[in-house]
């Protein structure tokens, strides 16, 4: 009954998780013709798509799921955006309200290649076992070790983002913004260093875990699409896009 429990609220978690990556990274690309953040939104939602199918395809061949394709595949997906994605994309991506910066297109090429060399580096099948043969958590300490500085260094960049928030008034987004940070924060502690009693959530599948990280990601990409949106609300009522605009047409 458990175990049901915990597979239908995964599934749910997943597709919330897919929607609003897709979704958000949407509006990214077509209303702010941001493509780093609307590209990476796409990717943790494929990624929930291919977990998703690997799921229900490998639900009663466990064994056969772990040598999939569909498996290495969603190692790599899941290291891009831990290593990349969520923490040097983002802090770019973002820039572009905090910073009124515009990374030029070998910027950008640059990103997504280091964000590919660094997800098929941690994503080789020596990173990828969590479970030893006797049932007991594997802690790969050099990966797990790296996403957590770089989860931590980009939680800096998001204090200050949210300050900015708060200064122009958008409270409420401000505290979600933090907040769905921190909780972040939480999983990538909980997947590497502190998995849950094996009693309340299985290592062999996490499927618990798996359900709040899920909806925490999904619940980030959306919050962090409106506080995009205020800071660049904010910025255009108050002249600052406009008169960026100015100077770069002054400039070329």
């Amino acid at each position: 009954m458990k175990e049901d429990i915990y597979a239908l609220t995964f599934l749910v978690a997943d597709l919330v998780m897919i929607v609003c990556g897709y979704w958000a990274g949407w509006r990214f690309i077509k209303r702010y013709r941001n493509y780093l953040l609307g590209i990476e939104w796409f990717i943790v939602a494929t990624s929930g798509v291919n977990f998703l199918i690997w799921a229900l395809r490998f639900a009663d061949d466990p064994a056969g799921g772990e040598t999939s394709g569909q498996y290495a595949f969603a190692f790599f997906l899941d290291a891009f955006s831990r290593s990349i994605g969520i923490t040097l994309l983002l802090v770019v991506g973002l820039m572009a309200v905090t910073h009124r910066y515009k990374a030029r297109l070998g910027v950008e090429i640059g990103i997504f290649a280091l964000g590919i060399g660094c997800g098929l580096y941690l994503a080789q099948p020596k990173f990828r076992d969590h479970v030893d043969d006797n049932g007991e958590f594997i802690l790969h300490q050099g990966p797990a070790t790296f996403y957590l500085v770089v989860n931590l260094l980009t939680l800096v960049f998001i204090v200050y983002f949210v300050k900015r928030l708060w200064d122009i008034g958008a409270t409420r987004v401000a505290v979600a913004t933090l907040g769905v940070s921190l909780a972040a924060t939480v999983i990538a502690l909980t997947y590497d260093f502190f998995p849950l009693p094996a009693s309340v959530d299985p290592l062999q599948d996490r499927a618990l875990f798996y359900t709040f990280a899920l909806a925490v990601w999904g619940l980030q990409m959306l919050t962090y699409l409106f506080a995009y949106r205020a800071l660049h609300e904010h910025n255009v009522a108050t002249g600052v896009a406009s008169a960026d605009k100015r100077r770069k047409a002054v400039g070329a």
